[in-house]
């Protein structure tokens, strides 16, 4: 049988199944390997599940964004404010510019994340599905095992002939262990290809968000320094005309209410 991760991508598997114990009948160091790294494998499961889920909330939440800071841009339009105000008109102008500028770095973003967390994630998810079709052979196997083990209990009791039951047991015990064997190597060698897979696709994440962030900072940092360069206005005077601004509007019988 060929390796699973040789296979195809199948669908996204849910959480496996452990297999079912073999006590007495396969080798217990075996048994507890296999129990323990099904554990991690269970855990890193459930791990790749959150990277999707919020690989998916970071998409939404950059679009949100986006559309957010256009919306604001329409509702100052429409406002009225910009028609009477030059210095609005053009702040809004300005804004709007960065924004539009933005955007596109905005949709890139979305799908980069997409490209370099959420497909490796999900496509290597998506090799559990061979892997748990291995571990149901094995306890397929187990029960085969078991079954010819009862019979061969029975026959004992009546004091039968066990001969051929035995026989049949002794080579279900022999194909159990092979797969077992194989179920566990096999195990082992997807569980310590995780991080070789995912280093390289959390560093290029970092470096998407990296050039995201940095594209938007100097954006804006090159709007406030146009904007307060062309109006002549520091820090100070900026912050102390917003101060005072805003004691008017919070003394509106409006805002109060």
């Amino acid at each position: 049988m060929k390796s699973f991760l040789s296979l195809g991508i199948g669908k996204s598997a849910s959480v496996l199944e452990a297999p079912k114990p073999a006590s007495g009948i396969l080798p217990h160091q075996e048994e507890e390997s296999l129990a323990n790294l099904w554990v991690e494998i269970t855990k890193s499961e459930a791990g790749c599940c959150k990277i999707l889920s919020e690989v998916r909330n970071y998409r939404e939440a950059i679009k949100d964004i986006q559309e957010a800071e256009e919306k604001l841009l329409k509702d100052l339009g429409s406002s009225g404010l910009t028609a009477i105000s030059p210095q609005m008109q053009q702040a809004t102008d300005e804004y709007l510019s960065v924004v539009m500028e933005m955007k596109p770095k905005s949709e890139e973003i979305s799908l980069a994340v997409q490209q370099v967390m959420g497909d490796p994630v999900k496509q290597y998810q998506a090799l559990y599905e061979p892997l748990d079709a291995l571990r149901r052979r094995r306890d397929a196997q187990l029960v085969v095992v078991q079954k010819c083990q009862d019979k061969l209990d029975r026959l004992k009791l009546k004091c039968k002939r066990t001969t051929d039951v035995l026989v049949e047991r002794d080579s279900a015990q022999r194909q159990l262990k092979e797969i077992n064997g194989q179920l566990l190597t096999e195990a082992k060698k997807f569980h310590e290809m995780r991080l070789p897979l995912l280093q390289p696709c959390v560093q290029a994440y970092v470096q998407t968000l990296v050039d995201y962030y940095g594209t938007a900072n100097s954006h804006f940092s090159n709007y406030i320094q146009t904007s307060r360069g062309a109006h002549q206005i520091k820090d100070t005077e900026y912050e102390a005309l917003m101060g005072d601004h805003f004691k008017h509007i919070k003394s509106l019988k409006i805002v109060a209410t």
